[in-house]
């Protein structure tokens, strides 16, 4: 036997569950022939049921996905009913929100359509620096930004002066990170590589035997390799770049989010174009007018 003849030789008994279950009185709702549920001159059939009941479900599970099914759909009829009774005398501003709504769904469709078929979403180097140098006042940063390097070893290390070197080499040199990695690897050393991107200084700090209640403006003073020493553990540190809070952030820390502002003004402009030419096209063949004027 089927799935779907399965579920449809429990429908009644669900139907009679759902119903005590609810404590709905419903006398004449004994389900005959194909219809399952009714409430007033809705009714359920058993059809329905098996074209929303998804595939592969077991014995159990499809039982209780219908009667699951059935109860939504009585307490749906229910309360849809109800609000009928209760605010029949609101019914044309009912009328009007359902239908604004139909409308501005609608609306949304023929916008998103036209969207699709005249989005590109492909924005250059060059049009991201366009905006970054025409908006910077709205780039200030709120916090600190750092680029650099820290590595982590025994505080006994030897060859420190040659881990100092290898480490100062990261900002000069394009294989000096590698050599750098080696070295750590090498040696058992644990290196944290943000020297080609920005962090948040506090994010750096976290790396380090810093605590939250201090101030460590005075590490972005300085140049060159500084080094704490804590609990046995040398911290070397590199920071190769500042950007400091109430500067503007640097174009590729924001470039995502100017990409997405450019997204969001192209589909303005697609759509404030669509709905210009729509209004031409109208005015043109008749299809509409300006009847009067409102001074």
């Amino acid at each position: 036997m089927s799935i779907v003849m399965r579920i449809f030789s429990k429908i009644a008994f669900i139907t009679l569950v759902a119903m005590l279950s609810a404590c709905l009185e419903m006398n004449d709702v004994t389900p005959l022939g194909n219809v399952v549920a009714k409430v007033g001159d809705k009714v359920l059939t058993s059809d329905e049921i098996a074209e929303a009941t998804p595939a592969n479900l077991s014995e159990g599970d499809s039982l209780s996905f219908v009667k699951l099914y059935v109860d939504n759909w009585l307490i749906k009829r229910l309360k849809v009913a109800e609000a009928e009774r209760l605010f029949s005398e609101e019914e044309e501003d009912i009328e009007r929100l359902v239908n604004d709504y139909r409308e501005s769904l609608l609306m949304r469709r023929v916008d998103q359509y036209h969207i699709e078929q005249n989005m590109s979403e492909d924005f250059s180097d060059e049009d991201i620096a366009s905006y970054y140098n025409s908006h910077k006042a709205n780039f200030v940063l709120d916090q600190t930004l750092v680029k650099g390097v820290i590595v982590r070893c025994d505080g006994t290390t030897a060859k420190s002066n040659i881990l100092r070197a290898n480490i100062e080499r990261v900002s000069t040199s394009a294989t000096a990170i590698q050599i750098l990695q080696d070295a750590c690897t090498k040696n058992g050393y644990t290196l944290v590589d943000n020297h080609s991107g920005w962090v948040n200084f506090s994010d750096f700090l976290s790396n380090l035997p810093t605590t939250k209640s201090q101030n460590y403006d005075h590490f972005l003073d300085k140049v060159g390799v500084q080094d704490i020493v804590s609990n046995g553990t040398r911290y070397y540190f590199y920071i190769t770049s500042v950007c400091r809070k109430g500067n503007v952030a640097p174009v590729e820390v924001v470039s995502d989010k100017i990409r997405r502002i450019l997204i969001t003004q192209r589909r303005s402009e697609i759509i404030s174009s669509h709905e210009e030419d729509i209004l031409n096209q109208a005015f043109s063949e008749g299809n509409a007018e300006i009847v009067k004027q409102i001074d």
